[in-house]
């Protein structure tokens, strides 16, 4: 009996709501909903929303981020010469480790390197130029959602649906 009425949508048993709430870390950082903001989560920069006034960062901060940028097993640096969208998204899926395994799990386009291609484009060519061992690739769709685009069919879908580990998957940030 539970499971029929739990289940049974419209059956006055379960609360549907045609609409959903969402806010940006902007509007929650205003002083709208609290009188006392202590930190603000994200990009660390003084883009703080401005009831919180300037941003008071920790000691050291700056330092162990280009500490760790500049480590060399956490980043590495490929010259290219002369270089097009498409031959650098093909140098890094066919790129491959010392085991084999793709050497690449994320390509983060601050520079606007890859123009001409929309995000699922982008994520496609990967997939066919390589990746071999990686089932899918994380992108941002014209909404602004988190999609996969699966290997197997190139079937799009939900990053939060996909059932991929992050072993699994390449992500691109553009």
């Amino acid at each position: 009996l539970l499971d029929k009425c739990v289940l049974v949508p419209n059956a006055g048993t379960i609360d549907v709501n045609p609409s959903q709430l969402s806010a940006s870390g902007q509007e929650l950082a205003g002083p709208q909903l609290f009188g006392l903001r202590l930190g603000f989560s994200g990009t660390p920069n003084d883009l703080l929303p401005k009831p919180m006034g300037h941003c008071a960062y920790a000691d050291g901060d700056d330092g162990r981020i280009l500490a760790a940028l500049s480590l060399t097993d956490v980043v590495s640096m490929n010259e290219l010469g002369s270089w097009s969208p498409e031959g650098l998204l093909q140098d890094i899926a066919t790129a491959k480790g010392a085991g084999g395994e793709p050497k690449y799990h994320a390509l983060i386009d601050t520079g606007a390197l890859i123009t001409g291609m929309s995000n699922r484009e982008v994520a496609e060519s990967l997939l066919r130029e390589g990746l071999q061992g990686l089932e899918g690739v994380v992108f941002l769709n014209r909404k602004d959602e988190r999609m996969v685009l699966l290997r197997d069919g190139f079937k799009e879908m939900p990053l939060a649906q996909c059932g991929l580990s992050v072993e699994q998957r390449f992500s691109f940030y553009d």
